[in-house]
């Protein structure tokens, strides 16, 4: 939001100027325009550090999904061993434990990828959100730039007819 809020100061500037006699044109501060464009370069990396918390957020459940894998893996393992111990039920006991280590891989991986698809999804609409805002700081920009561009150009050409209007006088 800090951009858009530069972005109406910008405006402000612009709204707040004099107007000029000749040509309708506009005298902007100009140390007030450049310094909130300045603050305007500076607001846009915040969306950068968005991007950053996204990644370790995607760490995180990945460290956490991997933990719980390891917990259930951990907890399958004692149950086959204790299993094992029981002479009675050896077989059914190997058998239930390698279900159980195939379930717990097969939701750690499950787990993982839904962790990825979703930290993928944030980083790539935190990247679209922060090239979007930087695409049309840029324009505008570019924009007050052409326009204020316009205006010098104007009034180089008043200042050239004045200077030609008072030689011719001389």
């Amino acid at each position: 939001m800090e951009i858009l809020e530069l972005i109406d100061s910008l405006e402000e500037l612009v709204v707040q100027a004099r107007r000029l006699p000749v040509g309708g044109n506009l005298v902007v501060d100009r140390k007030r325009m450049l310094d909130v464009i300045d603050q305007m370069r500076l607001a846009i990396p915040a969306d950068v550090r968005q991007a950053t918390q996204i990644i370790e957020s995607r760490e995180q459940l990945l460290e956490e999904a991997h933990a719980s894998a390891q917990e259930t893996k951990r907890r399958a393992e004692a149950e086959r061993a204790r299993r094992l111990d029981e002479n009675s039920l050896v077989r059914e006991a190997q058998e239930r434990s390698q279900h159980m280590l195939m379930d717990a891989e097969a939701r750690a991986r499950e787990t993982i990828a839904e962790a990825d698809n979703t930290a993928a999804a944030h980083l790539s609409e935190a990247a679209e959100a922060a090239a979007k805002q930087l695409d049309d700081a840029d324009q505008y920009a570019l924009e007050v730039l052409r326009r204020l561009d316009h205006q010098l150009q104007a009034f180089l050409e008043s200042i050239r007819m004045s200077i030609g209007s008072l030689e011719e006088k001389r």
